[in-house]
């Protein structure tokens, strides 16, 4: 049963709406302003090679030093969590939020090739830990509910449905699971809220919607989520090798400031080598599943990999954003290269199973992905159980290794 005989509680579910409303706001001044920025910047997606703009290398060197000197300057410039360590500390301390949304705005205007997710869940999260410091009463606990709420509500904007929203905000929170519903309900209502009004002003959302036409089910499909969900865990494991050689190299530039010109304008000579690399990935995705047939094993391959050096270098470099609209661009290019190694893997089972298992591999939320996964690429509820497979098979997978690798060390 809901606790509604706690005074707390009930003034939770009064506040969510509110909540929902600043993560709609937050949400909407977030995305016009990163957008303005790439739009102006970027343009549309191309996938010509070395057609992109030359002055994207010295324009994404310059914000990179930019963004290092207001790290520096705000008190973050140490290591900072991303929006999955956030999200399962439940807080985000408000002392220092505002500062870090207006970093990452400015890492993703400048070209960094990372997600919103980060500022959305820094904003609404810390608005609403704000909020639960005003009121003296408010213990641990019931500040974690306040700030998961806020994350829930600006999550909203980005999801094509708010259920995405609440169900990743609870998945990754650590509430208890016997308080699950509880914690749930308002995250709900938030993210709900969130969503009537950014899509209500905009029409879409931030995460686009990865449509792939033609795809019918067959028995078949099930058994087939498990190599894709093994093949998911070697592209992952392709990008943390990837991240963690671009880390050593990073550990050969001690001055943060040189470090930041030098790698962000790797950043840029990448955007402008391999255009389809640039910034977030979520448009760059609808073009590559519109224009599948015509780009090729070679551009797929080459694009893969440009990414992943393009999300490690910002990393590297100092850039504040997010990671899961990158992933989700490594795992929906990975299935579409699935697709045209092995025709008779349907791209929409193959682009499904790989956007939702790749980062569902490493991100401890496996129904968020499998939702993700069969609600964005537009498959229908019958695709959730070889989707639900293959993100199964990736996290197993790599938890088994983990495990391995902890006795190989003991």
């Amino acid at each position: 049963m809901l606790p509604l005989d706690d005074r707390a509680y009930r003034r939770l579910l009064v506040l969510a709406l509110g909540f929902g409303v600043a993560g709609g706001v937050f949400a909407l001044a977030y995305s016009f302003i990163t957008s303005w920025g790439i739009g102006r910047f970027f343009g549309d997606p191309t996938p010509e090679l070395f057609s992109g703009q030359w002055w994207w290398i010295p324009l994404i060197g310059a914000g990179a030093l930019l963004v290092v000197w207001l790290r520096g300057r705000s008190g973050a410039a140490g290591k900072v969590p991303g929006a999955v360590a956030f999200a399962r500390a439940g807080w985000v301390d408000p002392s220092n939020a505002f500062a870090l949304v207006a970093i990452s705005a400015i890492s993703l205007m400048v070209g960094a090739s990372l997600g919103p997710s980060f500022g959305i869940v820094v904003s609404g999260g810390g608005f609403a830990a704000w909020v639960a410091k005003r009121h003296p009463d408010t213990d641990e606990g019931e500040g974690q509910a306040y700030s998961l709420t806020g994350m829930a509500g600006g999550l909203g904007a980005v999801f094509s449905a708010p259920l995405f929203a609440a169900v990743m905000a609870s998945e990754l929170s650590p509430t208890p699971k016997r308080a699950y519903v509880a914690a749930f309900i308002p995250q709900f209502i938030a993210a709900t809220v969130g969503f009537v009004i950014y899509f209500g002003v905009t029409g879409t959302q931030m995460l686009d919607s990865f449509a792939v036409a033609g795809y019918v089910f067959e028995g078949w499909h099930l058994i087939a989520g498990i190599p894709l969900g093994l093949a998911s865990v070697v592209i992952l494991l392709l990008y943390v090798w990837v991240r963690r050689l671009i880390g050593k190299a990073g550990e050969l530039l001690p001055n943060p400031y040189l470090k930041a010109v030098l790698l962000g304008s790797l950043v840029g000579f990448v955007a402008f080598a391999v255009p389809l690399t640039a910034t977030a990935g979520s448009s760059q995705l609808v073009y590559e599943i519109d224009h599948a047939a015509t780009l090729g094993i070679g551009l797929l391959v080459l694009v893969l990999l440009a990414k992943m050096v393009a999300v490690a270098l910002s990393q590297e470099a100092g850039f504040l954003g997010g990671i899961v609209f990158p992933i989700l661009f490594i795992g929906g290019t990975s299935g579409l290269l699935v697709n045209a190694l092995v025709p008779e893997i349907p791209a929409g089972l193959a682009v499904g199973c790989m956007l939702a298992a790749v980062p569902g591999a490493i991100i401890a939320a496996p129904i968020s992905f499998v939702l993700i996964g069969a609600g964005t690429v537009g498959l229908g509820v019958e695709a959730i159980a070889p989707i639900g497979i293959a993100v199964i098979t990736a996290y197993v997978t790599v938890s088994a290794l983990r495990l391995r690798l902890s006795r190989e060390d003991a």
